[in-house]
């Protein structure tokens, strides 16, 4: 009966074969799906992620931008800045700037995915009410923003604005010289 069968198989390899399977799977040992043990975002997703932030951001609602972070998430606003932790913090910070009625360029520049994981960063630009009535303050600079799949949805976990003042003719190279405002 070690004639080989279907395929080239023995009929006793695949008795081996199954049994051996069978183990695997009682033991909670064997292969896993990739699918299912790695999920990750082509740059499309990535860029999609991105807009997701960008249109809460300018509906101006600090609810609905900081309804995007996860619980425990950090953000750091300037390069020399302190982080804001958790939702509340990063609600309240939000609640600060967007009552500056600012508008946001920001554009991607390198995407990664892994697995449950994704980062986006690149040059970021910010235009906020100034000190003065009918005046505008540019900030400038890097941003990165890093997210993370948890129980199925996609959410940002660490955020860095890097932005510091920056001049109208210069803003995203070297800072103007004044010191980083809290954006």
């Amino acid at each position: 009966m070690n004639e080989p069968g279907f395929f080239g198989r023995t009929l006793e390899s695949f008795v081996l074969g199954s049994v051996a399977a069978l183990a695997a799977a009682a033991l909670g040992v064997g292969p896993v799906r990739a699918d299912a043990a790695c999920i990750k975002l082509s740059d499309v997703e990535i860029v999609q992620l991105l807009n997701r932030w960008r249109t809460e951001f300018a509906s101006g609602d600090p609810d609905r931008v900081s309804a995007l972070y996860a619980d425990g998430a950090s953000l750091t606003a300037t390069k020399d800045g302190a982080a804001h932790q958790g939702k509340e913090a990063i609600h309240a910070y939000f609640k600060d700037l967007l009552a500056k009625r600012p508008t946001v360029s920001i554009r991607p520049s390198s995407l990664t995915s892994d697995c449950g994981t994704a980062v986006v960063s690149g040059p970021v630009v910010y235009r906020i009410t100034g000190e003065r009535k009918g005046t505008r303050a540019v900030l400038g600079g890097t941003y990165t923003a890093e997210y993370a799949l948890r129980d199925g949805k996609w959410w940002i976990v660490r955020h860095s604005l890097a932005a510091d003042r920056r001049s109208l003719a210069n803003p995203v190279g070297d800072p103007a010289g004044k010191p980083s405002p809290p954006l």
